[in-house]
């Protein structure tokens, strides 16, 4: 009888560190709005209004994710293991809308066909950060076990950043195979 209550305290000891994660994921849409009387004064309204900008110009829209993500780790008889994995992911995109006081039917013809593919290039950015805090999840609570708590925290933080950084590239090409959009309608001439 002992032999079996040690072995079942074993096996709840053992699934008490079993990992778990929790992702928390949010997006928000923050939009600047333009003006143009005609087709002819969207590029520079866009141009003018937009808070986007750096060193190379402004831009007519934007998205940024950011990540971070928290775990408990603990030794087992199996050695040190990770649970509580907790990754949040917040993505903000950045894009343009027309006034109220826009009426021209042109005008706002050719801008929404210009803000759906911009924003369907934008929402493809969010997406390489919905995949990363997804992907930091899996490979947090698939980490074996390992000989001490210190170690695993080095192994957990590096394959997390490491992830990120895997993430932040897909953007970097994807905004490069596609001109920034330009390729998927995502541009006002």
């Amino acid at each position: 009888m002992f032999y079996i209550q040690s072995a079942l305290s074993l096996v709840l000891l053992a699934s008490s560190f079993t990992a778990t994660a929790e992702t928390k994921e949010s997006v928000e849409y923050k939009y600047y709005s333009i003006s143009p009387r005609s087709v002819y004064e969207i590029k520079p309204e866009l141009m003018r209004r937009s808070p986007i900008r750096d060193r190379r110009g402004s831009f007519n829209g934007h998205t940024d994710w950011y990540i971070d993500w928290s775990y408990q780790t603990a030794p087992g008889p199996e050695g040190c293991r990770v649970f509580d994995v907790k990754t949040r992911v917040h993505v903000i995109h950045t894009l343009p809308a027309l006034s109220e006081y826009v009426t021209d039917k042109r005008t706002i013809e050719v801008f929404t066909t210009f803000s759906d593919a911009l924003t369907k290039h934008e929402k493809n950015h969010g997406n390489n950060g919905l995949l990363a805090a997804r992907e930091i999840d899996r490979a947090f609570t698939t980490m074996p076990p390992q000989p001490d708590c210190r170690y695993l925290a080095r192994m957990l933080e590096q394959a997390g950043n490491a992830i990120v950084q895997k993430y932040i590239q897909a953007d970097n090409e994807y905004d490069r195979s596609t001109l920034n959009g330009q390729t998927e309608g995502a541009v006002i001439y």
